[in-house]
């Protein structure tokens, strides 16, 4: 494995959760594995985002304005200095924008050759159980390494009859399930959206699949307005479901310690969510994140495990070592 800087203190960096923006091209997907490469990860988890344009189109921007002023006193008790991104119309815009630059993932495939980068494929909740059977059925033939469930941007809960069968492909298939835990951006900063991201919803399906790695993304804590928002919530799964992980990613880097200490040892993973949030600089906040933990006093084995040790056991990817270059990949 190649040698990172000091700053982060660790062999090798596997970035759990980045997200593909819109790539027309192989030279384009190729570029963006170069950027993720020279930004210092060995390897990264690949995430798509599913076609939600159809469910976004059935809330008006008067929904939007309405839950505003529901929980304006919260956003003004917990958020005034974010208020002018919480705004109806910024909301409501965002999440437009999201519909449009990061729903793609047919391109994914072109990296499931590589060892140390995993494509994940989302689920289509809007897609009737049968079907959506098939669509992941199909992508796992073709390579892709585990499924993506995001119900926020669907308005399902996760005890939907859709979570449930992905949860059963995975299994069959020996594939892990990332989960999003949390609100999202735009609209789904807002009380009555970001219910959907609430991880306890998922129980009644960990009952029934003990043994499909199932990664609460963001530790259940995605919010500008409450960072952390279900982690006691997500905590609790992972105290009762041995097979329940988390990542870390789109996290303040000084919650970070906290989830370490607090969730059962081996089952925690970097991520950044990369660019959705950390596109100011995917270097900068890896160097923060490992900072942070190493002023919080963790070294050695655990610090390793977190960088890359479980990401690697999960998504059966490899760190690249030392003769690897952004050169090697080729159009």
């Amino acid at each position: 494995m190649r040698a990172l800087r000091a700053d982060v203190p660790v062999s090798c960096v596997i970035d759990g959760h980045v997200h593909m923006p819109l790539l027309r091209t192989t030279k384009e997907v190729n570029d963006y594995i170069r950027g993720l490469v020279d930004a210092g990860v060995g390897g990264a988890v690949i995430i798509g985002i599913p076609p939600f344009k159809d469910v976004l189109s059935k809330v008006t921007i008067d929904d939007v304005n309405r839950e505003f002023e529901r929980a304006r006193p919260i956003i003004e008790k917990y958020a005034s200095d974010v208020m002018e991104y919480l705004q109806p119309e910024v909301l409501y815009v965002n999440a437009i924008r999201l519909a449009e630059d990061f729903c793609t993932f047919a391109r994914h495939q072109h990296m499931s050759a590589l060892s140390n980068f995993a494509p994940v494929f989302p689920a289509n909740l809007s897609l009737a159980p049968e079907e959506l059977a098939s669509v992941l059925e199909a992508a796992a033939s073709r390579g892709f390494r585990g499924f993506k469930v995001i119900s926020t941007l669907f308005l399902q809960h996760l005890d939907s009859p859709q979570v449930g069968v992905v949860l059963e492909v995975a299994e069959s298939r020996g594939l892990p399930v990332i989960v999003h835990g949390g609100c999202d951006p735009g609209i789904w900063e807002l009380p009555r959206f970001c219910k959907y991201g609430d991880p306890s919803r998922l129980e009644v399906h960990l009952r029934s699949h003990r043994d499909t790695p199932v990664i609460i993304a963001h530790a259940g804590g995605y919010s500008a307005i409450a960072p952390g928002v279900f982690f006691e919530e997500t905590l609790a799964l992972a105290r009762s479901f041995d097979n329940v992980l988390v990542d870390t990613s789109a996290l303040p880097p000084q919650l970070v310690p906290m989830v370490l200490r607090d969730f059962p040892k081996g089952r925690v993973i970097y991520g950044s969510d990369y660019p959705a949030v950390s596109n100011a600089s995917l270097r900068e906040y890896m160097e923060e994140v490992f900072m942070t933990l190493l002023a919080s006093g963790m070294r050695g084995k655990e610090l390793e495990g977190y960088a890359h040790g479980v990401a690697e056991e999960v998504y059966k990817v490899s760190c690249i070592d030392e003769a690897y270059s952004s050169a090697s990949f080729k159009a």
